[in-house]
């Protein structure tokens, strides 16, 4: 059996150079330095290394321009998504040209025909439930394709996303540590793969650390206080945005009456009187691995594996305090 031809990812690594690098390198690109070009040059000799035929024809007609489609660019995450990917970009020596879909299907498929009009070299794009179709025709116009954030089963395409459960964890571990034994849920909606693999999360770290009263309600977090949790973790930013407005609407002592964790970090959750803990994806280390798997992709022209980041949980005020119990 013949052993499997060595990729751009095998050149880069025997060099100690990233893959954008040995890329351009191999390429003869001056950015480069020369003693980083010999070396990499060198690896690829060694490794018998021979460029994919369609990487060759992408690369003849590249524009050096990287398309984007992001649900939002009001919602915190994705417009610190979209810094992440536009400065990873530059440092790469592409251009980016950023879209926001509205967190609708319809516009996503718009978007990612105009990006493909433009003849940019790859797209990077957070998926809708539905969107199969949009997605299948660029792969017809072999345009790269990497998907960020939410997975599209049965799509076919390399994925970068980040695992819920290594954060979700250490959250209920943290509220059960600190006697709080009644807790609430905030899911995000159904049709979003985030949303179900938080939930199936929140359930699986419930049930490792015997959480047996808790209660999971898609709606206002004054429904899970009526229900006489002691605390709450919302599941994406948007619904810890909301729940923070509605808590302290109603004068909830957040971080007193009531232990509550957001979802990502960003400056909202820094600024309250009690900072709010979150459940943290590391957005910015999202978006450049997503940026760095697409330049992978238009290189070699073969999908790479895709690749999951993990969570943490930030502790802050919000939730860090002991409730006593009679």
């Amino acid at each position: 059996m013949n052993p499997s031809p060595s990729t751009l990812k095998d050149v880069a690594a025997a060099a100690g150079v990233s893959i954008s690098t040995a890329s351009r390198a191999l390429a003869g690109n001056p950015v480069i330095a020369e003693r980083t070009r010999e070396r990499v040059r060198r690896c690829a000799e060694e490794l018998s290394y021979r460029p994919n035929p369609q990487a060759r024809a992408l690369r003849s007609a590249r524009t050096n321009i990287i398309g984007v489609a992001l649900p939002s660019l009001i919602n915190p995450f994705f417009a610190r998504m979209a810094h992440a990917i536009q400065q990873e970009a530059a440092d790469n020596h592409l251009c980016t040209i950023i879209s926001s879909t509205a967190e609708d299907t319809k516009q996503l498929h718009y978007s990612l025909d105009v990006l493909a009009n433009q003849r940019v070299d790859g797209i990077l794009a957070v998926p809708h439930q539905g969107s199969e179709d949009s997605f299948e025709k660029l792969a017809k116009a072999r345009i790269p394709v990497v998907l960020v954030d939410r997975e599209l089963p049965g799509a076919g395409l390399p994925t970068v996303a980040s695992d819920p459960l290594p954060g979700m964890d250490a959250a209920v571990a943290h509220l059960v540590t600190n006697g709080h034994r009644h807790i609430g849920y905030l899911p995000g909606p159904a049709n979003a793969s985030t949303a179900r693999g938080r939930l199936a999360a929140f359930e699986e770290a419930c049930g490792r650390h015997g959480v047996d009263k808790r209660e999971i309600h898609r709606g206002d977090a004054m429904e899970l206080l009526e229900r006489g949790v002691e605390a709450i973790i919302a599941g994406d930013t948007t619904l810890s945005l909301n729940a923070l407005e509605t808590l302290h609407t109603h004068k909830v002592a957040i971080g007193q009456d009531l232990a509550f964790i957001g979802f990502d970090d960003n400056l909202t959750m820094r600024l309250q009187a009690y900072p709010v803990s979150v459940i943290d994806q590391g957005v910015d280390n999202l978006g450049r691995t997503a940026l760095n798997l697409l330049i992978a992709l238009i290189a070699d022209a073969d999908a790479p594996e895709s690749i999951t980041t993990p969570t943490s949980l930030i502790i802050r005020p919000s939730s860090d305090f002991r409730r006593p119990h009679t």
